[in-house]
């Protein structure tokens, strides 16, 4: 039984008892059941324990950004450096999610792990696309998430390449 159950059967009980001394506990009951809705309320689809996007600390290890002569396609690979920073997430299933943008600002394509990974205390991570050979600059923008690729757990990696470009 949850421990707010356990006080209202205890107040109840309390008012039941006391109602040969004519106490009424309306009042306190109808105040402590306003307080527990007030928190259930403002606490709803918030989790004590939430993520905060900081769980995870990514930094750049290299990038490309390439023509593939063969597809006519270019090619975008970004690999990351990963450090957590919350040793309870450490084993655990999750995602990272590279989102890659013209110049201008138009989202050219998503890519993540289809699975996602196991994610270890320090590690690498590489994203690697596909888009249409219209681009010659870009920006890629790589969060790590969670599972469902719902919660960013990690800072933004942003990359701008030009074609041709490689960061090493």
């Amino acid at each position: 039984m949850s421990l707010i159950m356990i006080l209202i059967r205890d107040l109840l009980q309390i008012q039941e008892r006391d109602m040969g001394n004519k106490t009424d506990l309306t009042g306190p009951i109808a105040l402590f059941l306003l307080i527990i809705g007030g928190l259930i309320f403002f606490t709803s689809g918030r989790s004590i324990f939430a993520y905060h996007g900081e769980e995870v600390i990514i930094t750049l290890n290299s990038a490309y950004f390439t023509a593939l002569t063969e597809s006519g396609n270019h090619q975008v690979k970004v690999i990351t450096n990963y450090t957590i920073s919350n040793s309870s997430i450490a084993g655990q299933k999750m995602n990272a999610v590279m989102k890659v943008y013209s110049v201008n600002g138009t989202l050219l394509k998503t890519t993540s792990f289809p699975t996602g990974f196991i994610i270890n205390k320090t590690g690498t991570a590489q994203l690697l696309t596909n888009i249409p050979d219209s681009a010659q600059n870009i920006v890629s923008v790589t969060t790590f998430t969670n599972l469902g690729k719902t919660l960013s757990l990690s800072n933004p990696l942003n990359v701008t390449l030009n074609l041709g470009q490689s960061i090493k």
